[in-house]
């Protein structure tokens, strides 16, 4: 008969005691390897132990420790580390997870462990970036979960650096683990949920990964980037038909759309605080998708104000405040102006009456529920 481990036990008494950690962890690899110094795992959540490490270690703390190893799956850490320091983002979610635990009361913690407290309700990226830079010791973390270079990023990280760093995840690979990781967290909150035992701190947790929305700009980006073209240059001939004779224009470097025109409603429904916040993200998006022109026009009723900024100079927008609603007298007006834009961006609360679209697309960012009849809809919320 197969000798019964603390490792069984531990994994037994998460099952009984802490079905939403037992349902995701029942689905993953555990691995023995005396390379690992303690535990760790990877993107696809293979966990890895060391088995001296777990002989030293009571049930209690081994049950701490796998939960420990599944947090880092569920809260994604090796997907959404991106170009930050390993070892500092480690840290930072070691402090996640392990306030977490504390408010799950799960198992008993592993000896100079991470202790922020307050940690389970600030996301690894806030918490990332309240803490102090690694010191450069010459010998950068690879990790590993060895313990090896600056690992042990700050004092209190008994577990060293268990998020292995195994290289660059593609685009595709990151969004298969991720999708993947929705359905074990679905299914494992409502498998707890069913036996009574999802604790609060886990459910909220749930609910933000899967109904997550993605942010207004990010929407807004993606549409004007996707309207970008190729820009033909006749400063720069196409050296490939010059030994023939022929003076040919070159593509440019860099993406371009033509002319885009921000409709900013005046009317008093979109706040100061509303339009500073909404600035810095067109910004960075014009940024981006480097338009020819850009109009910015102020409408209540009419056009009030219309400024323009040429390609390559910052774009600004300033706070005004009148009278009624009609963002369609600002199509009118660009008719009227013989300005034929790629898009108009139109940021306002939609109460407005509406009669056919212009001949131009338009964006709808919209502070409101309201739902224009035509157009693309982007809900304006700001984060915070």
């Amino acid at each position: 008969m197969k000798q019964v481990t603390k490792l069984d036990k531990a994994k037994v008494a998460i099952g009984l005691d802490h079905p939403f950690f037992a349902t995701i962890l029942y689905k993953k690899a555990l691995v023995a390897d005396k390379k690992i110094a303690t535990l760790a795992v990877n993107a696809r959540g293979t966990i890895f132990y060391n088995p001296d490490f777990i002989e030293k270690l009571s049930v209690p703390q081994i049950v701490w420790g796998l939960c420990h190893e599944v947090g880092h799956v569920v809260a994604q850490h090796a997907t959404r580390k991106g170009h930050r320091n390993h070892s500092k983002w480690n840290y930072a979610g070691d402090a996640w997870i392990n306030d977490t635990l504390d408010a799950c009361n799960v198992g008993t913690r592993i000896e100079n462990t991470v202790d922020i407290q307050g940690s389970k309700d600030k996301t690894t990226e806030q918490i990332y970036g309240e803490l102090p830079e690694p010191p450069d010791d010459g010998n950068p973390s690879q990790g590993d979960g060895s313990g090896g270079g600056n690992s042990n990023y700050m004092d209190g990280d008994g577990l060293g650096s268990d998020v292995l760093d195994e290289g660059s995840l593609t685009e595709s690979e990151i969004k298969e683990i991720e999708a993947q990781n929705k359905v074990d967290l679905a299914e494992a909150a409502q498998v707890a949920k069913a036996k009574g035992k999802l604790p609060g701190v886990l459910a909220d947790f749930v609910a933000d990964i899967i109904n997550v929305k993605t942010p207004w700009y990010e929407i807004l980006e993606r549409y004007m980037t996707d309207m970008t073209k190729g820009d033909y240059s006749w400063t720069r001939p196409n050296r490939r038909f010059i030994g023939q004779g022929v003076y040919m224009p070159s593509i440019g470097r860099q993406p371009t759309m033509g002319e885009v025109v921000y409709q900013v409603d005046i009317s008093g429904s979109v706040t100061e605080k509303e339009l500073a916040y909404y600035n810095g993200h067109i910004s960075r998006i014009t940024s981006q998708c480097k338009p020819e022109r850009v109009h910015v026009i102020y409408t209540d009723t009419q056009v009030q104000r219309h400024d323009i900024f040429e390609q390559g100079e910052e774009v600004s927008i300033s706070f005004y405040s009148g009278g009624g609603t009609c963002m369609e007298a600002g199509f009118d007006y660009l008719n009227e102006q013989d300005i034929r834009p790629s898009v108009v961006v139109t940021l306002t609360d939609a109460y407005d009456s509406y009669t056919e679209a212009p001949n131009f697309p338009v964006v709808w960012c919209v502070s409101t529920d309201q739902v224009p009849p035509y157009g693309e809809v982007v809900h304006f919320d700001m984060e915070g």
